[in-house]
């Protein structure tokens, strides 16, 4: 009780008991006088209180502003990220969009629901140090072209690392190619040893990449693409993360689905 009184305001009508009884016994002791230094000693305080609050009324306020300011760079990267390849425009959004659902789904705290939804805005962020005649090819890769695509985690991992900002998104961007079997890349991570906001991303990242159309193939049904994810669990997807994503898009009705994944900026309530 005592910890949750120092967390809010009650805190203050202690002072105020404290005061009260101070001020009693003053009176009971030296009479009605005693109350002037009590009075000037409560009014000092209430101004030091008053001004305490207003200062952190105006921190909150800036990082609203800071917050604020971050979302729409955040969001700014990734369309610049998207508009390298018109066939992945919206994709880093709806990344965000599915891991944020997913995250929520699976009981994750509010910072770390944000934090997935960030990472999954900056997840393909490396691509941008990936020359276009590779990213913007049409038709199948050669093992050295893949091989240059499977960097675009490491470029990405460097490019935030040096920035010295969103140091939590760093796992996002670095391992969401990575495995539970350890099979993924660039590290080769297996198991939990993947952190769990890259595992929740790898399950996005997949879907949307099965089911959007690229320039050499049409995108795969839902039903196809769930049933991939669904054969992939405990191999290349967290097998409870894969049950619980299944679970979420089954929630959806088939008319809200082919919305949200059409969509370049899927919202949801």
């Amino acid at each position: 009780t005592f910890k949750n009184m120092l967390k809010s305001y009650s805190m203050t009508y202690l002072l105020i008991m404290v005061v009260g009884v101070l001020g009693t016994r003053l009176v009971a002791v030296y009479g009605w006088l005693a109350l002037l230094p009590s009075l000037i000693a409560f009014i000092f305080i209430s101004i030091v209180f008053h001004n305490y609050v207003d200062g952190l009324h105006k921190i909150e306020q800036k990082m609203g502003e800071v917050k604020s300011l971050n979302d729409s760079f955040l969001t700014a990267m990734a369309a610049a990220i998207d508009a390298r390849d018109p066939y992945t425009h919206g994709h880093s959004k709806r990344v965000a969009f599915w891991g944020r659902e997913l995250a929520a789904a699976v009981g994750l705290a509010k910072k770390q629901i944000d934090e997935v939804y960030f990472g999954g805005i900056l997840h393909d962020v490396g691509k941008i140090g990936i020359e276009d005649a590779i990213l913007n090819k049409e038709g199948k890769l050669t093992p050295e072209e893949f091989d240059r695509i499977k960097q675009h985690p490491v470029i990405g991992y460097e490019i935030v690392k040096q920035s010295g900002v969103f140091a939590e998104l760093l796992p996002a961007i670095r391992s969401h190619h990575e495995r539970i079997d350890g099979k993924g890349y660039p590290d080769g991570l297996q198991g939990d040893n993947i952190p769990v906001i890259a595992r929740i991303l790898a399950i996005s990242d997949a879907f949307d990449a099965m089911v959007s159309d690229r320039p050499y193939r049409r995108g795969l049904s839902i039903e196809a693409a769930l049933q991939q994810i669904r054969d992939g669990a405990g191999s290349q997807f967290d097998a409870d993360y894969a049950v619980k994503f299944i679970e979420l898009l089954n929630g959806y009705s088939k008319v809200e689905l082919e919305s949200l994944i059409r969509s370049n900026s899927p919202k949801k309530d």
